[in-house]
């Protein structure tokens, strides 16, 4: 197949698409497919996309991971990887999702909306984790543990993002949960992180030995049904597919979904990829599977 992998961008997680979209190009070239590697910051990219097979996003943040590109590609008709353009939107606002599964009953911490420039009185008590609305990579996030840390906090997320909100700090085991598939998603093993800081941050992430992942979990069975069922639930309820990671944190045994990525990280460092790993699944099945799932996608939403 003639594949387009789109990377770079120019969202402030930049650096870690180009190394995920690098590392999806040269495993789907193993993999024998003919690959165009488009950095989607240049001003002629879509020029270059056209007449493709299908699309790989490996763009995080804004304007890749949050139904920008997605619309634009279906519009072009080319197929691509990964959720469409309502989910892709309603993950990437962290304040929308978290509304979301309120109302669905699923576990998240407490979480208050700040308006730029407006008295801000938490109805939870410090530490409280102040939060851009729209940022991945853990970019923005301040864990601030009285009212003049908090301000400065939101002072400065509101400089990455329009939206911000403060959210109630549970102290607990972090875990994330990956899911691959359509129609008929499964759980991949569940992996705990643990760090030295005890904060997976974008240091953490990202650079070699900022953390551990733990495969299977030290979690016992009950919990772990618990945090497979939740981020089932959390992907079927927001229309996922493909592939996703919620983030999550277990505290007396009740699993709190923090996050929802759409477009996990495919870095040498990431998440997903050792998930699948465990699974029995290679880094270039994975890439390959994902791009089946969207195709497998795409057929389904033209048949109506």
């Amino acid at each position: 197949m003639r594949i387009a992998v789109l990377y770079g961008g120019d969202s402030p997680e930049r650096e870690i698409s180009l190394r995920s979209g690098k590392a999806v190009a040269e495993a789907l070239k193993r993999k024998r497919h003919k690959i165009l590697l488009i950095d989607t910051a240049k001003k002629n990219f879509v020029k270059k996309i056209l007449g493709v097979d299908c699309a790989f996003i490996a763009l995080h943040g804004e304007k890749g991971e949050d139904g920008t590109i997605q619309g634009l590609l279906e519009i072009l008709g080319i197929p691509y990887t990964g959720s469409g353009v309502r989910a892709s939107a309603m993950c990437m606002n962290k304040v929308i999702t978290k509304k979301i599964l309120l109302y669905h009953k699923i576990p998240t911490p407490l979480f208050l909306e700040v308006k730029k420039d407006s008295p801000v009185k938490p109805p939870f008590p410090f530490p409280v984790v102040v939060k851009p609305a729209n940022m991945g990579s853990t970019i923005g996030i301040k864990i601030t543990r009285n009212r003049k840390q908090m301000l400065s906090a939101i002072k400065e997320c509101f400089k990455l993002d329009s939206e911000v909100f403060i959210e109630e700090y549970i102290k607990g085991l972090e875990v994330t949960a990956g899911i691959l598939g359509n129609d008929n998603p499964k759980v991949l093993p569940v992996i705990e992180i643990e760090t030295p800081t005890g904060f997976y941050d974008y240091k953490a992430k990202y650079t070699p030995g900022g953390s551990r992942h733990i495969i299977p979990a030290r979690i016992e069975k009950r919990t772990l049904k618990k945090i497979e069922d939740i981020a089932l639930n959390t992907y079927k309820i927001l229309g996922c597919s493909g592939f996703a990671r919620m983030e999550m944190i277990v505290k007396k045994g009740v699993p709190y979904v923090l996050d929802v990525n759409t477009i996990p990280g495919m870095t040498d460092t990431s998440l997903f990829p050792d998930a699948a790993k465990a699974k029995g699944i290679s880094f270039e099945e994975l890439c390959e599977r994902i791009v089946m799932l969207g195709l497998e996608r795409w057929q389904k939403q033209k048949k109506g």
